[in-house]
C-alpha cells in the first residue's frame, strides 16, 4: 500500500484539496511531508497575510492501493 498526502488551505473558507503528486511508502513519511509542506506554505504567505486572514493548513494522509 501507498499513502497519498492531501493539503487544504483555510482562511474564512477552505480551498479545494490539493493532492500531493508523490506517493509515500509509509504513513510516517506522508505525515512528515504534510508538516513540512504546511510550514513552507505558511512561510510563503508571510506573517502579515496569515495573521490578517487567520490562515491554516490542514492535511491528511490516506492509504491507497498501489497502481
Amino acid at each position: 500500500m501507498k499513502f497519498v498526502l492531501t493539503l487544504v488551505i483555510c482562511n474564512a473558507l477552505c480551498t479545494e484539496p490539493y493532492e500531493w503528486p508523490q506517493r509515500f511508502d509509509s504513513f510516517y513519511d506522508c505525515a512528515r511531508m504534510g508538516y513540512k509542506a504546511g510550514e513552507l506554505r505558511i512561510a510563503e504567505f508571510g506573517e502579515t497575510y496569515v495573521n490578517k486572514n487567520r490562515t491554516a493548513i490542514l492535511f491528511k494522509c490516506q492509504e491507497v492501493a498501489e497502481t
